[in-house]
């Protein structure tokens, strides 16, 4: 028979079969420190930057070393 009704669009459709492709990984930079042209100090951290002026990263400096020895102290007492 020339046309076969019974046959549906299924049937003729082969499956498509796409190989996977590994993509080069990128050196991902996790943080940058930087001056802008204005004096005023970037800190870039994944996709967020902080810009601040010379006292702003001065206080920004004084809280993580607070927080740096909060984190010493209480793995000494551990």
């Amino acid at each position: 028979m020339i046309f076969d009704w019974f046959r549906t669009r299924r049937d003729y459709e082969m499956p498509v079969v796409i190989p996977e492709v590994e993509l080069p990984k990128k050196e991902q930079e996790q943080y940058s420190i930087g001056v802008t042209d204005d004096n005023r100090i970037t800190l870039r951290i994944g996709y967020t930057t902080l810009t601040m002026n010379q006292q702003g990263a001065g206080n920004l400096i004084r809280q993580l070393e607070l927080f740096a020895s909060q984190l010493e102290e209480k793995n000494e007492q551990s």
